[in-house]
């Protein structure tokens, strides 16, 4: 048999394996119920980031983010982002989306401290400018960095079990991430990733209720990925988290293990339809 053949069939096979496994998680949210507060300076994300596009310009944006303590024991949060895409030309793009969020406080970790009990809503909606060029190489071995730019409204619920979300604050905030892709130039057949990639984001606090302190987190990320095919990667990935708190007196880190499946494929490829 054909090495190439073999080669598409083992990703092929290996995309819908990670897939089924996303899904089978998600489907499985419903049934979980809140955990007890606890630390956690270790977590788990299992992340999707779909831009699907449904014309030469437009695409939806579908993103959903699972986020456990530790290696699943515990809640910490869950992530739903849906949005609208447009590409505007010379590597550059707009994005507007909406995003719910459900955190659990978890004492002494990436969430800060608990003062109030249960899952803790939040409700935002972002505004996005971003710019990919490469510098170094070209086509589909170029070594590219893309910059992107965020402005979020937060709508932040406090919420305790058994009486819901019993008040809302707003807030703003501003984000910058760089990322840098490297496609590996040496024989990436088999089980041999295809490219690495590393980003550093800043996020700060601005407007009249930013609070007292500018900078909110930043997280720093590098992952190796693989291609499945020719709208699917799957990245394995690191990323230290930093959050300073309040006070300033005691700030608090989180380590995170990222598995992430990224997709372009077309919504009419998704849905099957030619």
């Amino acid at each position: 048999m054909d090495c190439g053949f073999q080669l598409s069939q083992q990703r092929r096979g290996m995309r819908v394996g990670v897939s089924l496994c996303f899904i089978g998680i998600c489907l499985s949210l419903g049934a979980q119920e809140a955990e007890p507060r606890g630390g956690a300076t270790r977590s788990t994300w299992l992340m999707y980031f779909g831009e699907h596009p449904v014309s030469t310009n437009w695409s939806l944006q579908m993103e959903g983010q699972y986020r456990r303590q530790g290696l699943g024991e515990r809640w910490e949060q869950l992530l739903i982002r849906p949005g609208v895409g447009r590409k505007i030309g010379h590597g550059m793009s707009v994005l507007v989306a909406y995003t719910y969020l459900r955190g659990y406080p978890l004492e002494g970790g990436s969430l800060g401290d608990a003062t109030t009990t249960g899952p803790q809503p939040e409700h935002r909606v972002l505004e996005e400018f971003k710019v990919k060029h490469s510098i170094l190489g070209s086509g589909e071995k170029a070594v590219t960095l893309s910059h992107r730019f965020r402005a979020e409204q937060r709508f932040e619920g406090t919420a305790t079990i058994g009486a819901g979300a019993t008040q809302w604050d707003f807030a703003e905030r501003a984000r910058y991430r760089l990322t840098g892709n490297v496609p590996f130039r040496w024989n990436t057949h088999g089980a041999r990733p295809d490219y690495a990639s590393v980003y550093d984001e800043i996020f700060v606090n601005f407007g009249p209720h930013g609070g007292d302190h500018a900078l909110n987190q930043n997280r720093t990320y590098g992952a190796v990925g693989w291609n499945l095919g020719e709208d699917w990667q799957m990245e394995l990935g690191y990323m230290h988290q930093y959050n300073p708190t309040p006070t300033g007196i005691v700030d608090t880190h989180n380590d995170a293990l990222q598995i992430t499946v990224n997709s372009t494929a077309s919504v009419r490829k998704l849905f099957k339809r030619n």
